[in-house]
């Protein structure tokens, strides 16, 4: 799972947490 948030952190060019607040809204 966490493989797959860093690869779209890459992407997105942010951190995984930032995804994490984003997926809890």
């Amino acid at each position: 799972r966490f493989s797959t948030l860093e690869a779209i952190c890459k992407a997105l060019d942010c951190q995984p947490g930032d995804i994490l607040e984003y997926k809890s809204e």
